[in-house]
């Protein structure tokens, strides 16, 4: 089923309906170790062409667009209208929500820097929360990911990552990110993320949003352990590489992905290398006691987040590695969800360009089965952003670098209603890469406001962020003041996650920056 254009939006929710800063080019790393420098006049290469894409903007400065924030709710049915400076209305002492910690610590607000206040138990008070800016960008001051670079190396004396990015690879390279967005425990991990020669940082990271703080969730491996060889890929560990041209019967399974050495048992942990995960991991709580993470990154990995460790891999299929529609072995742009009625996990697109397909699996790593072109197949897969809002799938299609459709998935029936954008007068002219695609783009769906926040890559605007408003399907530039940040990633990936109880948008970006985020109410 087919739903038409709409016509065009004028004001968005939120009036936030004007040009988003996206800034210019930047430098980065090719997949061959050299360094190239991308224009902001190109839209976002693909991984196999070695374009890393990052740009560099100041904070935004046009002042002249009022951010219309609404009125909040109270808890006896009421409205608080928020102030001149845009404050909510929020009564912390209803315990609104338990989340937030109890304490009268406000922290610091500096224009839209902010510093929590913390109870004695870590958490972020909600008279601290309170005082966060409604409608902007608003940084949250102590979170950024290199900060734990001390802590890992006092856990592991020798350690070093030996990719060229160092943490900022870790976040950078085409890595997405696994989201809890349940009320009073929301949360994201970062797992092995960097790969090629950017990052070789195996390490397993969380971000507690309660607590706005970065913690280890597993620490990196040792890697004055590895050998001297394993330096120009790290998303294939060499001994590995060998044992399995070596063994082709191969009965343990092994594969490059892993850290596997037949001669060296202190280092076959036969737990994933870095790599560029996309948007393929998933936490699904149900799993385990306290949940797990599931990628289908080259393999299919599980991650129990209660004992902090990995569950030995399989191959789709139980076949050999390579990118056919034979084997399911996924390389670049795929994208995975949760399918909660069936117990499954769903993954796409394989790196076998034209016949890319999706495949799925039962937790546990049993029953594979081929999905077809669902909801997306071929050449389409690769251009994707996604967002699983509970069993509903939204899909952005970008078709020559240009968001073209938003497909509205219904897991249980797999029903698929697509829907064409129109493009307002913010957005309407603008030009594209023929033969672009979306290597890095995202889309959060934020049901209270009716719209979802995306960002893409018009020729000569660097990366700019949209509104797409769903009772009209027309895609505006969103202006989104406030504190942005200086160096931007382009490969934003799933690092972008709205939360339906805090009421807000969290924007990760690299490892250098803190977090940004958008209170809505």
């Amino acid at each position: 089923m087919t739903t038409g254009t709409m016509g065009r939006a004028g004001c968005l929710v939120l009036g936030l309906v004007a040009a988003c800063n996206g800034g210019g080019g930047g430098t980065g790393t090719t997949s061959d170790g050299a360094t190239s420098t991308s224009s902001a006049s190109t839209s976002v290469g693909s991984e196999t062409s070695g374009d890393v894409t990052s740009s560099s903007s100041g904070s935004e400065s046009a002042g002249t667009v009022t951010t219309g924030v609404p009125t909040t709710s109270t808890t006896d049915g009421g409205e608080t209208p928020t102030s001149s400076t845009g404050m909510p209305g929020l009564d912390c002492d209803d315990g609104l929500d338990s989340g937030w910690g109890a304490g009268d610590d406000v922290g610091m607000l500096d224009g839209d820097a902010w510093t929590p206040g913390r109870d004695g138990d870590g958490r972020v008070n909600c008279v601290s929360w309170q005082t966060v800016p409604l409608g902007r960008w608003v940084r949250v001051v102590g979170t950024r990911l290199d900060a734990l670079d001390a802590e890992v190396k006092a856990a592991v004396p020798g350690w070093s990552d030996r990719g060229n990015e160092d943490w900022h690879g870790v976040l950078a390279d085409w890595v997405g990110m696994a989201w809890d967005t349940r009320k009073g425990t929301e949360r994201g991990w970062v797992t092995v993320g960097g790969g090629h020669d950017g990052s070789s940082n195996d390490g397993v990271y969380r971000l507690d949003l309660r607590a706005m703080k970065w913690n280890i969730e597993r620490m990196p491996s040792d890697s004055s352990k590895w050998p001297a060889s394993y330096s120009a890929n790290f998303t294939n560990f060499n001994p590995a590489v060998e044992y399995y041209e070596n063994n082709p019967s191969n009965p343990e399974g092994v594969y490059s992905d892993e850290f596997f050495d037949p001669d060296d048992p202190e280092i076959s942990s036969r737990t994933p290398t870095s790599r560029h995960t996309y948007g393929s991991t998933v936490f699904v709580p149900e799993l385990g006691n306290a949940g797990k993470i599931l990628m289908g990154c080259r393999r299919y990995w599980e991650y129990d987040v209660e004992t902090a460790t990995w569950a030995l891999p399989k191959f789709p299929f139980d076949a050999a590695a390579n990118y056919s529609g034979e084997t399911g072995y996924t390389g670049e742009n795929m994208n995975g969800w949760w399918n909660a009625a069936e117990g499954r996990y769903y993954v796409s697109a394989t790196q076998n360009y034209n016949q890319s397909q999706t495949w799925s699996v039962l937790a546990g790593g049993t029953d594979f089965r081929w999905e077809g072109g669902y909801p997306t197949g071929g050449w389409t897969a690769l251009s994707i952003a996604q967002d699983q809002r509970g069993q509903t799938l939204h899909s952005l299609v970008y078709e020559g670098g240009r968001p073209h459709q938003l497909l509205v998935t219904d897991i249980d029936t797999r029903e698929i209603v697509s829907h064409e954008l129109a493009y307002g007068p913010s957005t309407d002219g603008l030009m594209f890469d023929p033969q672009g695609g979306s290597d890095g783009g995202t889309l959060a769906h934020v049901a209270e406001t009716g719209q979802y926040l995306t960002n893409f890559y018009p020729l000569g605007e660097g990366m700019l962020w949209a509104w797409i408003d769903e009772a009209t399907w027309t895609l505006e530039r969103a202006q989104l003041e406030g504190d942005y940040p200086e160096e931007v990633n382009f490969n934003t990936e799933t690092k972008l996650e709205y939360f339906p109880e805090m009421h807000a948008i969290v924007w990760v970006n690299v490892g250098e920056e803190d977090i940004r985020l958008i209170r809505l109410q």
